[in-house]
């Protein structure tokens, strides 16, 4: 609350940002008069309530505003910016605006700054990208690359879009395009990578509703069920153990065979991951497509194959390509 002193001696009273003199009607030509002093002083305006200048004993001259919130409890105190860059005029109007507002209860500078705020975090498409990469995706999947570079070819027409302002039907639109072009199982997965980051973005409370949500699938694609008969088994055994196979990607296949683990955990794998106590490999979750460590037997021909290894490797991977460099 702003506490208007009269004058006495011609020194006033100091109060808040300065001494507060007599009110008087501002026009311009007052304002110009007003000289600097040792201490800052305020002079109030006559014809608008809570507006006053403020003159610092820099010389500088800015406009000083206060007014109280109608059943709030509470006072507003603001600078409305300098004398030389808002005029009498504006200042007045911007008071009037915000002491109006501020009698019936309104705090009309917190909405604003509310609105600013939400605006502010209004992402836009490509930057709702970046921070589900970020977040979500890099370092706990390793389709990261995959993922992001899908994302931004789905996405590139509406990349400068909010988030936020997204609906069903501008997805459906670029899905359908995708679909159309005859890339029906691109068009599915670009609907189920898109739609894994908007569900996201909905839980982290970015967006308000999934755009995707009620999206008609694509051509989901054939599931492969395709299984190797004992037959076959048999015949391609017998092919790795022939000199038509390098004796490492023979071993890498059969411990394939024999564990059913990816082709691309066995290359990698090390002496360290093996228990020769147990007899058992456990796949760290850094390399393990999940994120989460596996434990696998090796028994019978598994085992042999590995430990035969293990008699001429020492540490680090057991299989390496002719250069010395790791096979993965």
């Amino acid at each position: 609350m702003v506490l208007r002193r009269k004058e006495q001696n011609g020194t006033g009273m100091a109060f808040g940002s300065g001494y507060t003199r007599g009110a008087i009607s501002l026009t311009q030509r007052s304002i110009d008069a007003l000289r600097p002093l040792e201490t800052a002083y305020r002079v109030t305006d006559q014809r608008c309530i809570g507006l006053a200048v403020r003159v610092a004993p820099s010389g500088i001259k800015t406009w000083d505003l206060a007014y109280r919130i109608s059943g709030a409890g509470k006072t507003r105190r603001l600078s409305l910016g300098r004398v030389c860059d808002v005029n009498l005029e504006k200042a007045r109007e911007r008071a009037n605006e915000l002491t109006s507002a501020a009698r019936t209860g309104r705090d009309l500078i917190a909405d604003e700054e509310e609105k600013r705020a939400a605006a502010a975090a209004r992402l836009s498409i490509e930057a709702l990208i970046d921070l589900y990469v970020k977040r979500r995706v890099t370092g706990r999947l390793r389709t990261a690359k995959e993922i992001e570079s899908r994302l931004r070819r789905a996405l590139l027409p509406i990349m400068r879009r909010f988030a936020g302002d997204i609906r069903r039907r501008d997805l459906r639109e670029l899905f359908d395009h995708c679909a159309d072009e005859g890339l029906q199982r691109e068009a599915e997965r670009r609907r189920q990578t898109v739609g894994a980051m908007f569900r996201w973005a909905l839980s982290q409370d970015i967006i308000e509703i999934d755009p995707t949500a009620g999206l008609k699938a694509y051509d989901p694609g054939t599931p492969r069920d395709r299984v190797l008969g004992a037959e076959e088994i048999k015949v391609l055994w017998d092919w790795l153990n022939t000199d038509a196979v390098p004796h490492n990607a023979a071993d890498i296949l059969k411990l394939e065979l024999l564990t059913g683990a990816r082709c691309g955990e066995i290359s990698g794998l090390c002496i360290e991951e093996v228990n020769r106590n147990e007899w058992t490999w456990t796949l760290p979750a850094a390399r393990s497509k999940n994120k989460r460590p596996r434990v696998t037997p090796l028994v019978g021909a598994a085992r042999q194959i590995v430990e035969t290894r293990l008699g001429h490797i020492t540490s680090g991977p057991l299989f390496v390509a002719g250069t010395g460099l790791r096979r993965t």
